[in-house]
């Protein structure tokens, strides 16, 4: 059974007409939309952003032979236009909401994402109990802008990690129940999504390494294969067997070249289903909860395996996880402390299997404080990443006998093509990001920075802002990014440019925004 965005659509546009029958009658004067009717039992709230942003990349633009012409003449400049436009209803036993968002992604490549969110709510016995359908966000976690817990929206990276993580996160059609007990706050939520949105890269500039590196091995191990049969009988094979293969390995090379996206799995379908529970509360003056998901991983695997086996269109693969976790905040002297912890588990609890992701660990521990010089807000944040067996990868001498022989080059015993592999014998991965923000009249000038340090890695993003808001309703924005990846094994080395540098990717931005 394959469920489709549209079936979706259809369902959710049942729903919202069912809604709003129920309470049409308590509609008064539609003249004044963003105010409650005479009733008091409903309302309609409309509102939105019209935003532009205008960038210019430090790296200027390489002239006819590829060479960068160094001049500030030459500096490649973007521009960014967008806007979204917003429908809230509050009824008094339902709900719905509604986000459109036009930018360029969505307008051309990205059609689905003009659909923001449509959100259906509907409250039953006293409130306790809220049920949600449509297309839309889950956000599980203590953490301020950063998860390890939350995993039912993939992310969207064709701007890099520029955005807020909130806009990064990719809405998905999605049902949601919750129920609220009366006592301690707790709070039970069950969650489901008939498929999967995978993480998103971009293109360009923006387009990582990794993302390349990966389709390469799809295409190479192609065309090593169609090579094979062709040498080993000279033309054209004339077996059937293997002139059966032979066509289906010239018709998927024939389609990877045609499309390079053709190599990823329809996650569209129930095999992508996604489940999951999650229990907050709140005990003395901690808040705290525990979570399951039921899901995958967001970026593929990949499996040369397949192709061996016959399975020509499945070498990537989205490998299978449950996630436990946890979730804790409160507040001690000044601190504003939050935390998470997870154990993600997959199918390949022993580490053995080169072509599916390790058990691992992850973890997040951060605080922020307001202190005492003018309105300076300090918040620091801690994420880490834990593979497990990571002895395995290494030196997996079992990979052979698993798999047999038939598999060749790709089962070599030193663990080099294991999908976690990494040439420093490093499975760690730890993040340290400090975010300073303050304000001056009255909230009129809003200055902050950010800065991401890979500890192992040695990247170093440097995200500076500042705000000007002379009303309530425009901002002008001046904003940057400095980004520097110390060498070829650096996370963030594939977007910036290079193998290293500090200025690759990196811009001044000049934006401008108005709410209403």
């Amino acid at each position: 059974m394959k469920i489709t965005k549209y079936t979706v659509i259809a369902a959710v546009m049942c729903f919202s007409a069912a809604a709003f029958a129920q309470d049409f009658d308590d509609f008064g004067d539609f003249g004044d939309m963003s105010a409650s009717t005479a009733g008091g039992a409903s309302s309609v709230k409309i509102g939105g952003e019209v935003k532009l942003d205008s960038r210019a990349y430090f790296d200027t633009k390489a002239d006819k032979k590829g060479i960068n012409c160094g001049k500030a003449e030459d500096m490649e400049l973007a521009a960014f236009p967008s806007a979204k436009l917003n429908f809230e209803y509050s009824g008094a036993t339902v709900g719905a909401e509604v986000k459109l968002k036009f930018d360029e992604k969505s307008v051309t490549e990205y059609k689905w994402d003009m659909l923001d969110e449509a959100v259906i709510r509907g409250f039953f016995m006293d409130n306790a109990l809220t049920v949600e359908g449509g297309k839309m966000r889950a956000l599980w976690g203590k953490g301020d802008r950063l998860h390890v817990i939350d995993n039912f929206n993939a992310d969207d990276y064709t701007d890099f990690i520029v955005p807020l993580y909130s806009e990064r996160r990719i809405s998905v059609p999605m049902l949601k129940a919750t129920y609220a007990f009366p006592m301690n706050n707790l709070v039970l939520e069950a969650v489901f999504t008939p498929g999967m949105e995978a993480d998103r890269f971009g293109s360009g500039r923006w387009a990582p390494g990794k993302v390349k590196l990966l389709e390469k091995k799809v295409t190479d191990t192609v065309s090593s294969n169609l090579a094979g049969l062709l040498m080993a009988s000279e033309a054209a094979p004339t077996d059937t067997v293997k002139a059966a293969s032979y066509l289906n390995y010239l018709t998927l090379a024939n389609g990877l070249l045609a499309d390079p996206s053709s190599i990823y799995p329809d996650t569209n379908t129930l095999k992508y289903s996604q489940a999951g529970l999650r229990l907050t509360g709140t005990f003395a003056s901690v808040d705290f909860g525990a979570s399951y998901y039921y899901g995958h991983y967001k970026q593929p695997s990949f499996n040369p395996v397949k192709l061996n086996g016959g399975d020509y269109y499945n070498m990537l693969a989205y490998d299978q996880k449950q996630t436990f976790g946890v979730e804790a905040a409160t507040i001690i002297w000044k601190l504003n402390l939050r935390g998470e912890a997870c154990y993600n588990l997959t199918e390949d609890t022993k580490g053995d299997d080169p072509w599916v992701k390790n058990n691992s660990v992850q973890w997040l521990a951060g605080f922020d404080i307001d202190l005492p010089i003018n309105n300076i807000n300090v918040n620091i944040q801690e994420t880490g990443t834990y593979i497990l067996n990571s002895d395995k990868i290494k030196n997996n001498g079992s990979i052979k006998s698993k798999y047999g022989a038939a598999t060749g080059a790709y089962m070599i015993s030193n663990g080099a093509t294991d999908v976690e592999y990494d040439s420093n014998d490093c499975y760690t991965n730890n993040r340290l990001v400090v975010n300073i923000t303050d304000s001056y009249q009255n909230g009129k000038i809003e200055p902050e920075v950010t800065l991401l340090w890979g500890i192992e890695r040695g990247d170093l993003v440097l995200m500076p802002k500042v705000n000007f808001k002379p009303n309530q309703d425009i901002t002008f924005t001046l904003s940057g990014l400095l980004m520097f990846a110390k060498d070829e094994d650096s996370e963030f080395a594939d977007w910036s440019g290079e193998a290293s540098g500090f200025l690759n990717n990196s811009f001044v931005n000049l934006g401008i925004s108005c709410k209403f």
